[in-house]
């Protein structure tokens, strides 16, 4: 009397599916750090004005500290949101 198996289930390293749990939670992390993001780029936005007029308050006692908030207040105001973050933002 002769066994026969498939060759192939012999030879084929076993490859496990990801649990409902760990899709569940990748998904989580995507859609947090896209919120996440989303608020980061929000703050930077309403930032830039008090950056602004901070700058303009310490230009008479410190011209450098006062360009150095300028320069940062000038990268932060026309950010435009990142696409993970615009799609955080219309789910």
């Amino acid at each position: 009397m002769t066994t026969l198996s498939h060759p192939s289930r012999l030879y084929l390293p076993r490859r496990r599916a990801a649990s409902l749990r760990q899709v569940l939670m990748q998904r989580a992390e995507r859609t947090l750090r896209g919120i996440w993001q989303a608020l980061e780029a929000a703050g930077q936005r309403r930032a830039a004005p008090e950056l602004l007029a901070q700058a303009d308050i310490l230009q008479s006692s410190h011209p450098a500290l006062a360009e150095s908030l300028r320069d940062v207040a000038s990268r932060y105001a026309a950010r435009p949101l990142t696409p993970a973050a615009t799609a955080a933002r219309t789910r």
